[in-house]
């Protein structure tokens, strides 16, 4: 299964150009079995991503993209009770409730943001993002080395073009976050660059 961890959409995230609802077709059409909407620093709600799913042709998936005060992170399984910009402060919530932390696009900008912290917070990093450059994304790869999980796919879509280019090859069927939690907790899965 195919899913694109890092996804965002309008209005929730104000830098974002893509309706939910075309993400999910933009996606299906271009052979992803999944999305995960991470917004920035805002959760979805209920009720409206209940809707969402019911009318996607492909999974969709929940979790967040949090501005931290060491990067951004893609958070999944965390309550938006805990959502701060204190990475230790998240860090500690997702440690409590079983939420798993990745460091989004770590080389981006030719910082490369891993330390004695980024190691203890963070499961792993997103080693493959459809938005950064080759070399961006070979660093990322060699980062996702020194963590306990492997690395995530996404494409970081902001725009119709950006959809589809990055994702991560599960080995089962997910069908709810609390799957693809599981399934990341595994360690079973694959980044991979489409396009």
């Amino acid at each position: 299964m195919l899913v694109d961890l890092h996804c965002h959409t309008r209005p929730r995230s104000a830098c974002s150009a893509l309706e939910p609802i075309e993400l999910a077709y933009l996606a299906a059409e271009r052979g992803l079995d999944g999305i995960c909407l991470t917004e920035h620093d805002r959760s979805w709600a209920h009720d409206e991503l209940e809707a969402l799913r019911a009318a996607a042709p492909i999974a969709v998936f929940h979790a967040v993209e949090l501005t931290t005060d060491l990067g951004h992170i893609l958070a999944f399984g965390l309550p938006s009770t805990a959502f701060s910009a204190s990475a230790r402060e998240v860090a500690a919530v997702a440690e409590q409730c079983g939420a798993l932390l990745y460091l989004a696009h770590p080389a981006r900008d030719g910082l490369l943001r891993v330390t004695r912290e980024t190691v203890e917070y963070f499961v792993s990093v997103e080693s493959v993002n459809g938005s950064d450059s080759r070399l961006q994304n070979i660093a990322a790869a060699g980062l996702a080395k020194g963590f306990r999980l492997p690395g995530i796919g996404g494409s970081d879509a902001h725009t119709a073009d950006e959809v589809g280019r990055a994702a991560t090859r599960f080995a089962g069927r997910l069908t709810s976050d609390a799957d693809l939690l599981e399934a990341l907790r595994s360690g079973a899965y694959e980044a991979l660059l489409l396009g």
